[in-house]
């Protein structure tokens, strides 16, 4: 099979940090053949400088220089017509269309391919978060995708799901169920922690920062899929029925529990002395599945902490307590109750962007969010938005590099 990619934003700052490389990386260990990536543009692009400025090598070093081409694709939809039929992909090739793009150009975007009919079975779209800046918006994304794609084409990419151990999570959970089905419920698991520290403060991003906040940026996302991956029934055959069950079943503990921050020079570096935007957020959320209304799960972020971490943390009752890194990546579980657990080797996953890339490539969508989540997830986090839209009520200001149990 032939796989082409489209790629809009080449010349973006993800697409240089990223995209390029794990293409690159993947080819040249012979993960994937047999592709050609086109980079769109409105004016003419010199892809050896793009590659060797992204890649840091001689162009005659880059697997990628024979695969990458530059196109032009304007406002006019004749030019997305005629990229159809100069591609005129076979019933045996596959095209990704990677949109490395802001929302709203990505919606400009999926209407000219959709008419131009570049939406056929044989066609993926990739799509970046944010999907949405709150419940109506994310609705109103995903609705107009709809229109053109079936979800089983679209791969919603949230890199935390693509990361090593998160993509191990399942496979440890399943390997090892004769030693933890018992003990995976709310009899024995007090706690489940989410968190995803940094040490970074928003490093120049303001503009970005003052329309998410860390709940929309962190919590809202990568973190409440993390959870999913977490508590969901792995006996179910359909992975997506399973999280869509356990995301609907999730609910705000206690909103006036939830607790926001904001780290000391945060507004200098915004220019806005008025700004409440949270750089710090603690979430507590509960289930009305039978196996989980008396575990608490407990979501937090922060920017400018002490430490960089990404980890999941369940705590049981009889004291014993699982710490499964996401970021940096470290070893799972091998003791439960005294006794061995199965080893999962983590380093057979591919991670991040080169596992985004190979999985779409070969069909596999697990790593990717769904529309019954994403949706979920921000109906359950709109009452919080809205409270803390209002105005700075219980903000806490911390000054850089407090723990991350600051509250």
């Amino acid at each position: 099979m032939n796989t082409y990619i489209l790629l809009f934003g080449i010349t973006g700052d993800l697409s240089k940090r990223m995209l390029l490389p794990s293409l690159e990386k993947l080819l040249s260990n012979n993960m994937i053949n047999n592709i050609y990536v086109y980079g769109v543009s409105r004016r003419d692009l010199d892809v050896n400088e793009i590659l060797t400025t992204s890649l840091n090598k001689p162009i005659e070093n880059i697997s990628l220089s024979d695969k990458v081409s530059g196109i032009k694709l304007s406002d006019n939809l004749q030019d997305y017509i005629d990229f159809k039929n100069k591609l005129n992909l076979s019933n045996e090739d596959q095209l990704l269309i990677y949109l490395s793009v802001p929302p709203t150009s990505a919606l400009q975007y999926v209407e000219f391919l959709g008419n131009a009919g570049l939406n056929g079975n044989n066609v993926k779209l990739m799509l970046e978060k944010p999907f949405g800046t709150d419940y109506a918006s994310a609705n109103n994304f995903l609705s107009i995708i709809a229109k053109f794609y079936r979800e089983e084409q679209v791969y919603k990419i949230d890199h935390y799901l693509a990361k090593r151990n998160a993509q191990a999570l399942l496979e440890f959970r399943k390997n090892n169920e004769n030693n933890l089905r018992n003990y995976w419920n709310d009899q024995y698991i007090e706690k489940i922690e989410v968190i995803a520290a940094e040490a970074l403060d928003i490093q120049g991003r303001g503009v970005f920062y003052e329309q998410t906040g860390a709940l929309c940026d962190f919590i809202q996302g990568h973190l409440f899929e993390l959870l999913l991956l977490t508590i969901i029934d792995i006996d179910k055959k359909d992975l997506f029925e399973a999280r869509s069950i356990c995301a609907q079943s999730l609910e705000i503990n206690n909103i006036n529990n939830c607790v926001r921050g904001q780290y000391l020079g945060y507004k200098e570096e915004v220019n806005n002395t008025m700004s409440y935007v949270e750089t710090y957020a603690k979430v507590i959320l509960s289930s009305n599945m039978n196996e989980w209304k008396n575990t608490e799960f407990v979501l937090l972020t922060g920017k400018a902490l002490d430490h960089k971490e990404s980890s999941i943390n369940i705590y049981f009752k009889d004291g014993q307590k699982f710490n499964i890194l996401i970021s940096p990546v470290g070893s799972l579980p091998n003791k439960f109750n005294g006794e061995e657990l199965v080893n999962i080797d983590n380093n057979k996953y591919l991670d991040g962007y080169e596992a985004v890339f190979y999985n779409a490539i070969r069909g596999n969508r697990t790593i990717f969010s769904t529309t019954d989540e994403i949706l979920a997830s921000w109906k359950m986090f709109m009452p919080l938005l809205d409270l803390w839209h209002k105005n700075g009520k219980g903000l806490i200001v911390y000054p850089k590099g407090s723990t991350l149990k600051y509250n």
